[in-house]
């Protein structure tokens, strides 16, 4: 594996006044992970399942697109990585190991998604200070991050990081809740305008996606026939799903589309905002 400059930590990019945050979204995983672990079957709930499988799809007809072979050009950074199911996924999509990286704050879901992906370089840092040099990556993806981020402070500090180790036509591969969750204090809804308000010089192309969770897991046996049929509606969809990209980025032609002979024989490429 190529060795990396790493970056080293700097109390100048992480403000002090965003430690209590960081121990209250670590207390809030933790918590996560021990009622996940009382409840292994929450995890193969048919409707969570399809909830994923179309998050997946969704993202391979963009890497279609934006990824022009060979992937081993590019170099990919899942921010938030977790116990490493997406960078698993990039993996079978076709990105070569040494040119994907996690970071993650928990400890506990590194060791599980170095389990996973062995040759994978993964990171415990926290993404108010993201320990890479300037303009790295290429795609960084932000997976459901910034809703559990409390403290406006803390995004502004990790939107500046992913600003600054993006190359300067890279893209930000975005999935992330667009609702509240009455039930869950530890999420906030991220909205356009919230993103928009992080990202002030990137254009967006969002779409809604995924039929909201609390009904999607209730479906049960009935999941195939009604998720289609429910997110049909855009009001069900709970999550935006999409690319940011800076404006002053070069932008391909609509007819420009790109086919990766590792992609799943299913997807089609295609330039529409609605994937």
């Amino acid at each position: 594996m190529p060795v990396v400059q790493m970056r080293p930590f700097s109390y100048d990019i992480c403000d002090h006044s965003t430690a209590a945050e960081v121990e209250r979204i670590k207390s809030a995983y933790a918590k996560y992970a021990e009622r996940d672990r009382g409840n292994p079957d929450r995890e193969r709930r048919p409707g969570r399942l399809r909830m994923v499988r179309d998050r997946d799809v969704a993202l391979y007809r963009l890497l279609d697109r934006e990824a022009a072979p060979p992937l081993k050009q590019y170099r990919v950074l899942d921010l938030g990585c977790g116990t490493g199911d997406l960078v698993r996924r990039l993996q079978r999509y076709g990105f070569p190991n040494d040119r994907l990286f996690g970071i993650d704050l928990l400890p506990e879901a590194l060791a599980t998604a170095r389990r996973k992906c062995p040759d994978v370089s993964f990171t415990e840092a926290n993404a108010e200070n993201v320990p890479f040099p300037d303009q790295h990556f290429d795609f960084i993806l932000v997976f459901t991050m910034f809703s559990s981020i409390l403290s406006p402070l803390m995004a502004r500090n990790v939107a500046r990081e992913i600003n600054r180790v993006l190359t300067p036509n890279g893209v930000i591969i975005w999935y992330d809740m667009r609702y509240p969750n009455p039930w869950n204090r530890n999420v906030r809804a991220m909205t356009r305008r919230h993103i928009q308000d992080l990202f002030p010089e990137f254009e967006s192309e969002l779409a809604s996606k995924t039929l909201i969770p609390p009904i999607a897991y209730r479906l049960g046996a009935l999941t195939d026939p009604l998720y289609p049929a429910l997110t049909f509606f855009p009001a069900f969809r709970s999550h935006y799903f999409g690319m940011l990209q800076r404006a002053s980025a070069a932008v391909a032609e609509p007819g420009d589309t790109v086919s990766s002979p590792l992609r799943p024989t299913e997807l089609k490429s295609g330039r529409s905002a609605s994937v």
